[in-house]
């Protein structure tokens, strides 16, 4: 998938984006309480939207692509109601009876409309069909179709990522079959399109594709050259104290030079650990995965930044990748073509094509003009 473009309207929280676009990477820039985390947000809430759920009171447009041909509109509203996020439904009817409905929705193919609802109509490929629940969408509805299959599945690699708690994730376990899953998975192709977790995708691809294995690792000793080696497989339990049922379960561990134990999942610096996942990331996502991903710097050492910013830059797989960050070190890494500056005015945000301040040709120069923009230094757009 690539997304093209996008509008969005939360009328629970009074908050509206107008048109947004987007490039195969690109950078939100701009003050902090702008709306930057509010348009990654935007975005994934429409993957959500497209599995099924129901979001009061937000109304969207988005343009996509699926591969190079084929392209996408889909647009809709929520009605909204007057809920209170903090009190509980008593029970399943109860709850179902307070979701919003959805006022209009309409897909579009290649230019051609192919589903349309309002209050009281659902026509699909130009004919009028069955009344559906109006609080799910018709993308979940008819997944089932052609039509609607793709988009789902392109919708499922829109991917929030936050690794701002990384240690924490180091130490969080996500059960799973290991030998089952690396009989199933067993190529390259079938483990990049599964569901399965990052981790357990790092242990499948050092089980089943020792080649592709390799490149990851040697490109997070690229990064931290006192590592000598990785691996993601079940810890030694007679070395280590551990329960007996993790006997079988894979951890990743790391190899430090002059170092003889493995210094284990748990104990990984979170920065390295983060580095990893990224890189892992980068490998073994499907083709299309759309990432977002907040504040990129959090937890990364000046190291990670700039090797992981140029791994992103110089990617050649169909990956889309929407980021935010103050931080120097990436912005100025980015291609100032990529920059979009975030600006609010009350309850609307824009972002803005850096092209028009007619920056200079340096990095350099562009960022030092950014900086000096009153829109960056204050967040408001100026008229």
């Amino acid at each position: 998938m690539k997304l093209n473009k996008c509008t969005f309207e939360d009328k629970a929280r009074e908050w509206r984006l107008e048109e947004a676009n987007f490039n195969r990477l690109t950078l939100l820039v701009g003050a902090s309480g702008v709306g930057k985390t509010q348009i990654l947000k935007a975005i994934h809430s429409l993957k959500e939207i497209a599995l099924g759920e129901s979001i009061n009171g937000v109304k969207w447009f988005i343009d996509f692509n699926i591969g190079s041909e084929n392209h996408y509109t889909w647009e809709g509203e929520f009605e909204k109601l007057d809920i209170n996020p903090f009190v509980g439904d008593e029970d399943e009817e109860e709850s179902v009876k307070n979701k919003p409905k959805l006022l209009f929705e309409k897909i579009s193919f290649n230019d051609n409309i192919i589903a349309e609802r309002n209050v009281d109509k659902i026509h699909f490929q130009g004919k009028e069909t069955i009344k559906l629940s109006r609080e799910k969408s018709l993308v979940n509805h008819l997944k089932e179709e052609n039509e609607m299959s793709s988009i789902i599945s392109e919708m499922k690699r829109i991917h929030m990522t936050d690794h701002s708690s990384s240690q924490q994730e180091a130490f969080r376990i996500n059960f799973f079959d290991a030998n089952k899953l690396a009989k199933k998975y067993n190529t390259l192709k079938k483990i990049q399109d599964s569901d399965i977790d990052i981790r357990g995708k790092l242990f499948l691809v050092y089980k089943n594709d020792k080649k592709t294995f390799s490149q990851i690792k040697e490109r997070f000793i690229d990064i931290f050259p006192q590592v000598e080696d990785v691996k993601v497989a079940p810890i030694d339990l007679d070395k280590e104290e551990m329960p007996s049922f993790f006997k079988d379960y894979p951890f990743i561990q790391i190899k430090e030079k002059g170092v003889n134990k493995w210094v284990q999942q748990s104990r990984i610096s979170s920065g390295m650990f983060r580095c990893l996942i990224h890189i892992g990331e980068l490998y073994l996502s499907p083709e299309g995965t759309v990432f977002l991903i907040d504040e990129f710097e959090n937890s990364l050492g000046i190291n990670c930044i700039d090797e992981l910013t140029a791994d992103i830059l110089q990617s050649k797989r169909q990956l889309q990748f929407i980021l935010t960050s103050h931080h120097p070190y990436i912005i100025n890494s980015i291609n100032f073509n990529n920059w979009k500056l975030v600006t609010r005015n009350a309850s609307v945000v824009k972002t803005h094509d850096l092209t028009k301040f007619n920056f200079g040709k340096s990095k350099h120069e562009a960022f030092m003009q950014l900086l000096q923009l009153e829109e960056y230094q204050t967040g408001s757009e100026q008229v």
